[in-house]
């Protein structure tokens, strides 16, 4: 980093990688919510992030790219911490239940995120949307599996896995979407909890 102006400059893609596309991430969500998709520069999303354009470069070619990190980022999120979590876990019940609550938090922390997923996936190039696609199907699979293991078990009944695996990620993100109603009468732990009835109510032998 450079201490007189305070940017991170051209050895930190090489000490630190992961906090300059932390910070490239983050600034370009601000300014993608604030300006739009089509009307923000990777030139501002730079200075924003306070990262030397060259190393901007060096990350990210195309405004489609950094769209795909930002996905990318909530799945890894997701990912890390659903395998702390549900490590020594047996019970698919206790499995769904940790998984649901954890991408529901995810998701509402990165709402902001998630809403230009949403917003702007039409405007990717046709690598960024299919790479954009494949996650969502990553992050249903981690559903699918545990839904699977379930009725394997004999603890859920015979449903569509994909379908249901879907559906469970769409309640999640209706609180985002949808968050402007919900939130006058609901807190996110409600949320989760009246949903949660509703998925075991559908599972439910």
């Amino acid at each position: 980093m450079d201490n007189l102006t305070g940017k991170l400059d051209g050895l930190d893609w090489v000490t630190n990688p992961d906090k300059v596309r932390k910070k490239i991430i983050d600034a370009a969500s601000v300014l993608y919510a604030r300006k739009g998709f089509a009307d923000t520069s990777l030139q501002e999303v730079s200075e924003k992030a306070g990262v030397n354009r060259t190393v901007t470069r060096y990350h990210v070619k195309t405004k489609s790219e950094i769209m795909r990190m930002i996905m990318e980022d909530i799945l890894t999120s997701f990912q890390e911490n659903l395998i702390k979590t549900i490590k020594d876990i047996d019970d698919p019940k206790e499995k769904l239940t940790a998984a649901l609550y954890i991408y529901l938090k995810v998701v509402d922390q990165q709402r902001e995120k998630a809403l230009l997923i949403y917003q702007k996936s039409s405007s990717l190039d046709r690598a960024s949307k299919t790479r954009v696609m494949q996650l969502e199907v990553d992050v249903s699979n981690i559903f699918a599996k545990i839904i699977s293991e379930g009725i394997e078990q004999g603890v859920f009944k015979k449903v569509d896995v994909d379908l249901m695996a879907f559906n469970i990620m769409m309640l999640a993100h209706m609180w985002v979407l949808k968050r402007w109603h919900f939130k006058k009468r609901l807190s996110l732990d409600t949320y989760f909890k009246l949903q949660l009835e509703i998925i075991t109510d559908a599972l439910k032998k």
